[in-house]
C-alpha cells in the first residue's frame, strides 16, 4: 500500500531521545507520544503533510537506534526499517546538545549501513540537529552558523522540535531536496476543473496560463505514480477531455 501511494516519502531516523517522535508532531501536527524512554517508539507511524508551494510527502517516524544495536534486533524489525531503505529522503535527527550527539551519530550510521537501498535508489541523509534550545550561549552560535553553512548543501539544519525554531527553513530544505520529479505539461478543457484541482492536490504545479479558447495550459511536477493515476483516472468514458500541448513544428 505504501508503494502505491504517489507521494515522496521521508523518514525520521536517530539515536534513541533524539526528538524524533517530538519533530514529527510538529513537522505535521500529529500527537504520536514522544517520551525519554528506550523503543517509545516501536512501529512506523505515518502521515501525511504539505510542504511548501503545496507538495504533498509521507513522513514516517520509526524506532530509536541505540549503540551497538545488534544484527539480529535490526532483523526484528525489518519491516519498519523498510521505511528507512525505501524513504525518498532520511531525516537523521541529531541532539545536538549532548555531550555524546557525535559518537551517536557514528551509531546511527552504522545501523543506516545495514539498511539495504533499492537498486537504483540513492539514499539521501539530511541531518536534523535538533535540541538547539537547549544549548549553552556559548557554543549557540557556532552551532547554528556551522548548520548555516552545511543548510545551503542540504545537508545539516538546526532546529528545536520543541519549540518550532527553524522547522520553516527545514520544511524549505526537504522540499527542496524531493523535488525532482520530472515536469509535465498538460492542457485542460475549460470543463476539467476538477482535473486542474487534482494536480494541485497531488502535485506541485509551476505554471498555469488560460488561452483564448479558455483551455488551460498547466505545468505541474508530479510523481511517475501520480501521473500515471491521473491519466487513468481523468481519461474514462463520459470524461472532459485533456491533451499535451500541441508541438510547435
Amino acid at each position: 500500500q505504501r508503494q502505491k501511494v504517489p507521494f515522496p516519502t521521508i523518514a525520521l531516523v536517530g539515536y534513541t531521545n533524539a526528538g524524533k517522535s517530538t519533530l514529527f508532531n510538529r513537522l505535521t501536527g500529529s500527537d504520536v507520544v514522544a517520551k525519554d524512554l528506550l523503543f517509545a517508539t516501536l512501529d512506523t507511524t505515518q502521515r501525511t503533510i504539505r510542504l511548501p508551494q503545496g507538495r504533498p510527502a509521507i513522513v514516517a517516524d520509526t524506532v530509536g537506534f541505540i549503540s551497538d544495536l545488534p544484527h539480529e534486533l535490526v532483523e526484528s524489525f525489518r519491516a519498519t526499517l523498510e521505511e528507512v531503505g525505501e524513504a525518498d529522503l532520511i531525516l537523521h535527527v541529531r541532539d545536538i546538545a549532548s555531550a555524546d550527539s557525535e559518537a551517536q551519530s557514528k551509531d546511527v550510521e552504522a545501523v543506516l549501513d545495514q539498511i539495504p537501498t533499492p537498486e537504483g535508489k540513492t539514499r539521501r541523509v539530511l541531518e536534523v540537529w535538533n535540541k538547539i534550545d537547549l544549548l549553552a550561549e556559548d557554543v549557540r552560535g557556532a552551532v547554528l552558523g556551522q548548520a548555516e553553512r552545511l543548510s545551503r548543501d542540504g545537508k545539516a539544519v538546526a532546529v528545536s522540535a520543541w519549540t518550532g525554531e527553524g522547522i520553516e527553513p527545514l520544511r524549505e530544505i526537504i522540499a527542496a531536496l524531493i523535488d525532482d520529479d520530472p515536469e509535465t505539461e498538460l492542457v485542460l478543457d475549460p470543463s476539467q476543473g476538477e482535473a486542474l484541482a487534482w494536480l494541485y492536490a497531488n502535485g506541485r504545479v509551476t505554471g498555469r496560463q488560460t488561452d483564448d479558447a479558455g483551455c488551460t495550459h498547466v505545468t505541474v511536477r508530479l510523481h511517475p505514480a501520480a501521473l500515471g493515476r491521473f491519466e487513468r483516472q481523468f481519461s474514462g468514458a463520459g470524461q472532459a477531455g485533456w491533451r499535451r500541448p500541441e508541438p510547435l513544428c
